[in-house]
């Protein structure tokens, strides 16, 4: 079982909610608004530093290690406590939550020896608003000693979250786009966050090369299964400068259309345990950088359309989520002579 208040889901979902929002549920949790404020710590990842490999995923450029935000363009370069300070009044005086959450974001942010992590995690922290730590990473750079770092802030009080970029669950996918991982690391890290309270929200991303609809929807089945805590869903974004640009350009690849991806997130969310908290159904992205898909896929357009989709189909999360027969709607079994 995951680590979300299933009283609180159950109550969203009487008073009507379509699925299962992450900011109401926070807001319920609370009582008040929380926020997720970027901090960029300056991290790099194994895909990019030679570990692993030294050119990324096929959809990632190397300029996506770099801060975009407009409100955090003038502290990139400031320490990691006046960057928080900042953010937070940023987002305060915008409206956007009366606390907040250190979004620890670009790169993979648990991949640095111990003693290093601990210093920014406890900077991170330390500000009268900040109620916890959302830590974006790689599922194969989460060791144990790492899971208890964040395990003893949780025993402290705070809220702490790992960000898994998991992307995709098939292999033959995390193969062709060069991830470097496979599932079984992700498997291991909700069993041993989830022994030690830490929450888990995974990013997919739907439109992979070679991925059918049939997958996309298997996918939702799956996170549901692992029983993570939240979802983060993307479309795939081409990306300028990257080898999915180029097969894009080629003609390699077709990006999903616009509602042709509305369709498949409410495929998936019907097909998703309405426990698990929904983050996000798309990605912001700009627009200087991105090649296609050629309509909008900024997330407060796309949600709306998936909103709309859901109501037309009087249908909503965790409609068809089925993973076993109920033995009790069986019907007798007849005696063989």
């Amino acid at each position: 079982m995951n680590l979300v208040d299933r009283k609180i889901v159950d109550e969203m979902y009487r008073d009507g909610w379509l699925y299962t929002s992450f900011g109401e549920y926070w807001r319920r949790k609370y009582g008040y608004k929380v926020c997720k404020v970027p901090l960029n710590a300056g991290f790099t990842c194994p895909n990019w530093d030679g570990r692993i490999a030294d050119d990324g995923c096929a959809f990632c450029p190397n300029f996506a290690r770099q801060f975009t935000y407009d409100s955090f363009r003038t502290v990139i370069n400031k320490s990691w406590k006046e960057q928080v300070t900042h953010q937070v009044k940023h987002y305060k005086g915008m409206g956007a939550g009366d606390k907040a959450m250190v979004y620890i974001a670009f790169a993979t942010n648990t991949y640095a020896p111990l003693k290093d992590l601990k210093k920014i995690y406890d900077a991170a922290l330390d500000h009268k608003d900040v109620i916890g730590l959302s830590i974006g990473t790689r599922p194969d750079c989460l060791p144990d000693e790492v899971l208890d770092l964040m395990g003893d802030y949780v025993k402290q009080g705070y809220e702490i979250w790992v960000e898994v970029g998991q992307q995709t669950p098939h292999y033959h996918t995390l193969k062709d786009i060069d991830r470097g991982h496979g599932f079984a690391e992700s498997i291991r890290v909700v069993r041993e966050a989830h022994k030690r309270g830490i929450k888990v929200i995974f990013f997919n991303i739907s439109g992979m090369p070679g991925e059918s609809p049939d997958e996309m929807v298997e996918t939702a089945r799956i996170l549901s299964a692992l029983e993570i805590d939240a979802v983060k869903q993307y479309p795939l974004i081409v990306m300028k400068g990257t080898r999915l640009a180029e097969d894009y350009i080629k003609g390699k690849y077709r990006p999903l259309g616009r509602m042709e991806y509305v369709n498949i997130v409410a495929d998936m969310l019907e097909n998703m345990d309405r426990y698990v908290l929904i983050q996000r159904l798309s990605k912001d992205c700009g627009l200087e950088t991105k090649l296609a898909p050629e309509w909008n896929t900024y997330r407060l357009i796309v949600t709306p359309l998936v909103e709309k989709e859901l109501a037309r189909r009087k249908t909503r999360q965790g409609e068809k989520f089925k993973l076993s027969l109920n033995v009790d709607e069986l019907k007798p079994l007849k005696k063989v002579d």
